[in-house]
């Protein structure tokens, strides 16, 4: 049993406590969160509100980037008009880096060709590359 609980907390059990601080010091309300590490980055999947949230700090406990996973009605519609007509969006993710905010979309033409769509806070397109 304490091998299997070792397997599923694996990633919470090398996360230090400087960086779990932070992550409640940003987020008080965070709940269900897994930690993950990639090279340099620490990064924290949890629940905001009910909302999902995406985390990533450095080794100094320092937030980098927020990742947040938006409905449909919540993208704003000086974005969803600079999308092209024939695209469909599967979904969005608001990107809080720094100081600069980016739209990161999944969309998909007729021929259901999926699409990753970057734009700025503004609604410019940044990139566009297929999936």
């Amino acid at each position: 049993m304490d091998f299997l609980r070792n397997l599923f907390n694996r990633g919470e059990a090398r996360t230090p406590k400087t960086l779990k601080n932070s992550l409640l010091k940003h987020f008080p309300k965070a709940k269900n969160v897994e930690w993950s590490r990639y090279n340099e980055l620490y990064e924290a999947m949890f629940y905001d509100e009910e909302v999902e949230k995406i985390a990533r700090f450095d080794q100094n406990g320092k937030l980098v980037e927020c990742r947040i996973n938006t409905s449909f009605t919540e993208i704003p519609s000086f974005v969803k008009s600079n999308i092209e007509p024939d695209y469909e969006i599967m979904s969005c993710i608001v990107v809080y880096a720094s100081d600069n905010m980016n739209y990161e979309l999944i969309v998909r033409n007729s021929e259901l060709i999926r699409y990753s769509l970057l734009m700025d806070s503004l609604g410019h397109k940044i990139r566009l590359e297929r999936l």
